[in-house]
């Protein structure tokens, strides 16, 4: 079809009151579309939050993360506990509309929750730890309050059921505890009676019997070699040279010889029988008594260290035999000992594992809070979300626009008018040998074109 533009411009008027209906029924659409208002909480998950309890956090993070906790946001019991916390399982205009709606075939409790979930949007963000809760509403009050119900639910609910986890764990572990606690008294009466009925003080009894095994062997060695050497002076008698070397022994000999001499100068001039000779001799014989009694008690001396070197190296010998006997009985239990001593290490670690995590999740299970914090709290929206007015003109401006060409070039395919030399042509399929021009032009009649050949 030729000279589109042509027809356009001869029917503009049809173009122009189908374009304007066309708006005007788009000023209506929007006046009479109810508007919709949208309000957004944001919640932020901190894992550089510190753990109250102390230990590691398990929690997965990133996208994984955000992707979990935006399903729980949109599970039903978030749903259910913003609907109790609104009071909407009371309301009875809420019972009414369920019944009508139903006709009691549903649950009333599934039927909130679901009405409840329908304007609630949850948006994880791509590149943060952050998750938007958006609700959708006719009343921008309303969209801001569940908003932020439902934030509060979903942090209320999520430190329930962690707080919910941790307690059952802890109960669990409370059950294990006590079991490993009997085992560890178990092992460690086995243990005991063991030790007292082979005497053995404390764990560790074997190494120090070893030690002090050691210790008699080498003060035996000591008390060899002392009585050794006391029996050899005691037996050397008088003339050993301890006995010798002794200075009352020498002085003793001193005043003999000394004594004897005097003597000997007094016989040449007094008899045998003179007083003074007899005196001389009666005090030499006392000083001959007197070396006789120092050396014997020395010998006696010597003697009787002989003997008690003798008796302490026979004591010692004695007391490494014992101890000896002791030992070789004593190994004979080390290795039931060691394995007795390992169950009761192993039942201590065990008790002291588990007592360590029932701490910490006992610790969880009160944690006033998790590493979750309300970013941003849900206003009141002043601009409504739905329906963009902008959009909607812009669309519907080029609907009516198409729409208005459609309808002329429709019209004229209809009722087709020649426009121009080349419809003729097109139409006939003669060539164009001029055009005329019937117009009146005063009193004149024009005649355009012709071409003669």
């Amino acid at each position: 079809m030729f000279d589109i533009t042509r027809a356009i411009l001869q029917r503009w008027r049809m173009a122009t009151a189908i374009f304007f209906c066309v708006m005007a029924l788009t000023v209506l659409w929007i006046a009479i579309t109810p508007r919709e208002y949208r309000a957004t909480a944001t919640l932020l998950f901190d894992n550089r939050a510190p753990d109250p309890t102390g230990g590691k956090s398990n929690e997965a993070t990133g996208e994984s993360m955000l992707a979990t906790e935006s399903r729980i946001l949109q599970s039903e019991v978030i749903a259910r506990k913003v609907a109790e916390r609104l009071g909407l399982f009371k309301n009875p205009a809420m019972r009414a509309r369920w019944q009508e709606q139903t006709n009691g075939n549903q649950s009333f409790e599934g039927w909130i929750s679901r009405s409840v979930q329908s304007g609630l949007q949850v948006s994880p963000s791509a590149t943060g730890n952050t998750i938007d809760v958006s609700y959708r509403s006719l009343d921008p009050q309303r969209s801001a309050l569940m908003a932020n119900s439902f934030a509060q639910a979903f942090n209320d609910a999520r430190l329930g059921i962690s707080n919910e986890f941790a307690q059952r764990f802890a109960a669990w572990y409370k059950k294990q505890i006590a079991a490993s606690e009997q085992r560890m008294e178990k092992a460690q009466a086995r243990l005991a009676d063991f030790q007292r009925a082979h005497g053995i003080v404390a764990t560790g009894a074997i190494d120090a019997e070893s030690t002090r095994l050691s210790e008699l062997s080498s003060k035996l060695s000591s008390a060899e070699a002392v009585a050794a050497e006391a029996r050899s002076r005691a037996a050397g008698g008088a003339n050993m040279p301890d006995i010798q070397s002794s200075g009352v022994i020498q002085g003793l000999r001193a005043q003999i010889a000394a004594k004897s001499a005097e003597i000997s100068q007094m016989a040449a001039e007094l008899g045998p029988n003179h007083a003074t000779m007899r005196a001389a001799q009666q005090q030499l014989r006392q000083m001959q008594d007197s070396l006789a009694q120092e050396t014997g008690k020395m010998s006696g001396t010597l003697a009787a260290a002989s003997s008690a070197a003798s008796a302490n190296q026979g004591t010692m010998q004695a007391l490494l035999d014992q101890h000896r006997g002791r030992m070789l009985s004593l190994a004979a239990d080390r290795g039931k000992l060691a394995v007795l001593e390992s169950n009761v290490e192993s039942a201590r670690k065990e008790y002291e594992a588990q007592t360590e995590q029932f701490s910490q999740l006992h610790a969880t299970s009160t944690a006033p809070s998790l590493n979750i914090v309300r970013l941003d709290i849900a206003e009141p929206p002043m601009i409504p979300n739905a329906p963009n007015i902008g959009v909607r003109f812009l669309m519907m401006t080029m609907v009516a626009l198409m729409l208005a060409i459609g309808s002329v070039i429709l019209a004229e395919w209809l009722s087709p008018r020649v426009r121009s030399r080349n419809t003729v042509t097109y139409l006939t399929g003669v060539p164009l040998l001029g055009q005329a021009d019937l117009r009146v032009n005063g009193k004149q009649l024009r005649i355009e074109g012709g071409n003669w050949s």
